[in-house]
């Protein structure tokens, strides 16, 4: 079982909203956790049926689907360790993408837009964000494997408000208790050197982000951003709302396999994917050179087509590099977007 049709950098946009409501601390002694929900969950137990036996689920959730964010959960079982523990290294790639087994039935392995690599007191985890665009709704799902206990967590929301911080407000808060970190983990990615120089406006944020795709595997993706802050975003007179830098090293191994012609694919389908998955329209795409290497400049739509996003993407040696403006429709061919995308320069 594959995912295959989904990026291996998403534009983390900042743009987003949070809600009023305080957090109430949930706390499953038996289920060993912790976490917090805006009301208090209800619980029940499920069994679900799999060919190696049935599976109890305890679960906590709270429906909200008066809000933008239509429901939170979590859920916890126990499998039989003959079928997965964390310590089954060579397999949990393939195990956590059949956790995804109902989305991938209901929706298509075409609506997962990206699998970001995670860790809990060493255990491993993913995190999913799948798109229903017929219903306008999208699910954040981070998984867990502890031993042989999987943690399971959601949040279901409204496509227009996928970036909101209540989404991660919700699952940075969940945490393990009495248990003892893993000694065996995944083995941790090599995180890529900043080789390059960029004029950013201001004091940059730094984002890491190990993630998986089929065509890299496991990858560690770094964006720095400057996010123009928002007591100084005027209506009317803003016209960039981000910069940024997203960078990785790909896998050695893997580029000696790929064609000029895959490399470029790749390359395009980190723009067209983007805008295709926000809905939006493309305004332009062509080739470009950057350092002698080929590369592609192009704008596109997002969020409701209310934002451009400007970007160059290219494979320079061994590294994959997105320079991204995003911008007040409108506002987007404007010198200080371009200022900073040019000034982009490989160090010696």
């Amino acid at each position: 079982m594959k995912i295959t049709n989904y990026l291996l950098l998403s534009t983390l946009l900042f743009i987003s909203c949070s809600g009023q409501n305080k957090w109430k601390p949930y706390t499953d002694e038996k289920g060993k956790l912790q976490i917090a929900f805006k009301d208090n969950p209800k619980v029940k137990t499920e069994s679900q049926q799999f060919q190696f036996g049935a599976i109890n689920w305890t679960i906590a959730s709270i429906d909200t689907s008066q809000d933008d964010n239509l429901s939170y959960s979590i859920k916890y079982a126990d499998f039989p360790t003959n079928i997965i523990t964390s310590d089954s290294i060579q397999t949990l790639q393939q195990f956590f993408i059949f956790t995804q087994s109902d989305l991938i039935q209901s929706l298509g392995q075409e609506s997962a837009e990206n699998i970001n690599i995670k860790q809990l007191q060493g255990y491993p985890g993913r995190e999913f964000r799948w798109v229903d665009k017929s219903n306008n709704i999208g699910y954040t799902r981070r998984v867990f494997l502890v031993s042989n206990r999987v943690y399971f967590l959601e949040v279901k929301y409204k496509i227009s408000n996928d970036h909101n911080n209540d989404i991660w407000g919700f699952l940075d808060k969940f945490s393990l208790l009495n248990t003892s970190n893993n000694l065996n983990s995944e083995t941790a990615l090599e995180k890529p050197e900043k080789k390059f120089e960029i004029d950013f406006p201001g004091i940059t944020k730094i984002t890491d982000n190990q993630t998986y795709t089929a065509l890299w595997g496991n990858t560690y993706v770094i964006l720095e951003a400057y996010e123009t802050p928002k007591n100084e975003i005027d209506l009317t007179t803003t016209k960039n709302i981000m910069y940024g830098v997203n960078y990785a090293k790909l896998p050695a191994d893997k580029l000696k396999t790929l064609t000029k012609q895959q490399i470029k694919d790749f390359v395009t389908a980190a723009f067209t994917d983007n805008i295709k998955n926000s809905n939006g329209k493309i305004i332009f795409q062509k080739d470009v050179s950057v350092n002698g290497n080929w590369g592609i400049e192009a704008e596109g739509t997002l969020i409701d087509n209310s934002v451009v996003m400007h970007l160059k993407g290219f494979v320079i040696k061994d590294y994959y590099y997105q320079i991204i403006v995003l911008s007040k429709n409108g506002h987007q061919d404007n010198k200080e977007a371009e200022d900073f995308i040019n000034s982009f320069k490989l160090k010696e």
